[in-house]
């Protein structure tokens, strides 16, 4: 059985070896993500080299994501290596840098002083301490009732769940960064602390300076994210359901909610949906996940997730590729269920209701007839998007002489993306390419069905309006 929900790894001091990324490709892993908040240019560009040499070294296509930092607030130096907080006491965030005490600290954002506002709640330390600000005094400082206590060190993180922050979500640093990535050889690019459609523009606008066409992956972290997701999934390209700090900046038990309607907009909209953040946590240090980890893999599964992700597992983790095979096999051992139960197509597609309906009438002509494999060929991708968001449960083979298009669509639910060297110029010249490729791949064999998609004319975007169901070695469709 072809696994169809993508795996996405985080590249880092465990896993970017060559020989251990040929180890986790060859577990499972599908797409790499190399985390703009560590490491050097020079350290990333050495990963995204030994990516690229395993790539050709296993003749299959890999996406690779930079994920920018964004606008992360963090406490400044704390004097005697911290200081505790208690609970019912009171504290001032101030905005000189100072060395910080029970009584007072700093962060790493001086405005903070003037965008808080009486009656809101900063979070630290992931939520482990939470504060209540009850008089402000801008610019140089707020006071602030410690709502639940514990022990502060320096560099922290800081949320502000309930503050609409004026400052972007591209710092300096992420436009260094994404100048950096590109002038090279990088497929999708992730966007921190997203909470308007405007900030994708911005960030595609400057992608778009430098000549590039990478995707852009929206990072839902925060509220106001949420609440605006549909303008932000028009301006994406994809859309991460980062779990990190959205569960520090809403209350914990809404979380899976917002996940479940993020993944679900999402797939209305025809955009991939990644999960991500802890979902082996407990891998980081042991060889062997929690039940509850287990269950939230498959659980993103059956949310419709195109890929679930791994972050300290593969990056930092002692045992990376024991937890890339975990996760594959539990994405493995839920696919049949979701099958079962999926509903069937539920897409709208503005820009192309042609494509929108074909991709629902291979989903009808699957239900009926016994089919091995779907086959399209795709000048952009947008038809392989549109074919895997109606949940097809058998493979979609897509072809494509772009390999910026084929490497997009490793993230695609169930697409296996493949290059091939030229448009064909015949529809019976499609038929005979996806045969082949199909069976070499082993996801057809002869003597059976494939549903065949392509466009007149050929190669070009937007065409897609021709289905053929093909019987492998008859050499015509039926």
């Amino acid at each position: 059985m072809v696994i169809r929900t993508k795996i996405l790894a985080t590249i880092g001091p465990a896993s970017g070896s060559t020989d251990r990324l040929c180890r986790l490709f060859e577990a499972g892993c599908d797409a790499c993500r190399i985390n703009f908040s560590h490491g050097s240019d020079e350290q990333r560009d050495e990963c995204l080299g030994n990516i690229r040499a395993v790539e050709q070294q296993l003749g299959q296509p890999i996406a690779v994501c930079g994920d920018l930092c964004g606008p992360k607030i963090r406490v400044g130096m704390m004097a005697a290596g911290g200081a505790q907080l208690d609970a019912g006491a009171e504290t001032a965030i101030v905005r000189q840098a100072v060395d910080g005490t029970a009584w007072r600290f700093s962060t790493t954002l001086p405005e903070l002083i003037e965008e808080a506002a009486v009656g809101e709640t900063i979070c630290l330390d992931d939520g482990q301490i939470k504060l209540e600000v009850i008089a402000t005094d801008p610019p140089e400082s707020i006071r602030c009732k410690v709502v639940r206590g514990g022990r502060l060190t320096s560099g922290k993180g800081v949320n502000l769940p309930q503050t609409d922050l004026s400052l972007s979500a591209l710092t300096e640093k992420d436009r260094r960064d994404a100048a950096w990535i590109a002038q090279r050889d990088f497929d999708y690019v992730a966007l921190s602390f997203v909470r308007h459609a405007e900030d994708v523009r911005q960030l595609r606008q400057i992608l778009q300076d430098h000549g590039s066409e990478a995707h852009i992956i929206a990072k839902i972290e925060k509220p106001r994210a949420v609440e605006n997701i549909d303008a932000i999934l028009e301006a994406a390209d994809a859309v991460m359901v980062a779990r990190g700090d959205l569960g520090v900046e809403m209350d914990l038990p809404a979380v899976p909610v917002a996940q479940k309607r993020i993944a679900a907009r999402a797939q209305q909209a025809g955009k991939p949906c990644i999960i991500a953040t802890q979902m082996l946590e407990s891998m980081i240090a042991q060889a062997t996940p929690t039940r509850a980890e287990v269950n939230d893999v498959a659980n993103a599964v059956l949310d419709h997730a195109d890929a679930v992700m791994l972050s300290g597992e593969t990056a930092v983790g002692r045992y990376p590729v024991e937890a890339v095979t975990v996760m594959n096999e539990t994405v493995d051992a839920i696919q049949g269920y979701h099958d079962e139960i999926d509903a069937g197509p539920r897409v709208t597609y503005i820009d192309s209701p042609t494509t929108a309906a074909i991709a629902r009438a291979v989903r009808e002509i699957i239900q009926h007839e016994d089919i091995a494999a779907v086959a399209v060929h795709t000048a952009t991708g947008a038809t392989a998007r549109m074919l895997a968001r109606n949940r097809l449960p058998c493979p979609i083979l897509a072809l494509s002489p772009s390999p910026q298009a084929v490497r997009r669509m490793v993230l695609y639910y169930g697409v296996i993306p493949r290059q091939v060297d030229r448009t064909p110029q015949h529809t019976r010249d499609v038929l005979g390419r996806a045969e082949r490729i199909a069976c070499r791949l082993g996801i057809a064999r002869d003597g059976e069905r494939i549903v065949v998609v392509s466009g007149r004319p050929l190669g070009q975007p937007g065409c897609t309006n021709t289905l053929v169901v093909h019987r492998v070695g008859c050499g015509d469709g039926e």
